[in-house]
């Protein structure tokens, strides 16, 4: 499992939806790059951590992993909420996808859980009104192979693949 593919995976949809906006507002992510020192103007801040990531294949290689994706909304302080939940909205928005997206061939499918918040804080010491919201994911690493492995086992629990199994076993 490649990490870096997870995080495009959950990240991607997040960095379109706020560069989308007008104006555009600027996306930190973990590790890359640094928000300015004592800037005042909004931005948004997206951590994705790694949790559960033991699951072994056949092939001692991950396949799937499960983690925490936080997002922080900063707006300027003192100019009202609406500006805050404007930003939060478009997290949403871009999270549900993550929730609705169909199963490719192969890549990363990347979904989300239940979505936590928003939460709204504005804290004293610095310039920022602050909107969070979290969610579980889970990302799984899909090839050919395993989407054929899944709709056999599926197949294998309904009355029709249970006929063909007795259909074989005779032959």
């Amino acid at each position: 499992m490649n990490y870096q593919a997870i995080r495009a995976a959950v990240e991607s949809p997040l960095l379109t939806a706020f560069n989308n906006l007008d104006p555009a507002v600027p996306v930190y992510f973990d590790n890359i790059t640094a928000v300015p020192p004592n800037t005042t103007t909004e931005y948004v801040r997206i951590n994705v951590t790694f949790g559960l990531t033991s699951d072994l294949t056949l092939t001692s290689s991950v396949r799937d992993v499960r983690g925490a994706l936080i997002v922080r909304v900063f707006s300027e302080k003192g100019r009202g909420p609406a500006r805050n939940q404007e930003l939060v909205n478009a997290a949403m928005t871009a999270l549900k996808t993550l929730k609705t997206q169909p199963k490719t061939i192969s890549g990363i499918f990347a979904r989300v859980g239940n979505i936590n918040g928003p939460d709204f804080t504005a804290v004293d010491t610095t310039p920022h009104f602050v909107g969070r919201l979290d969610a579980g994911y889970t990302a799984t690493q899909l090839t050919r192979d395993y989407i054929l492995t899944t709709q056999a086992s599926d197949l294998l629990q309904t009355q029709a693949g249970q006929d063909i199994v007795a259909t074989l076993s005779t032959i």
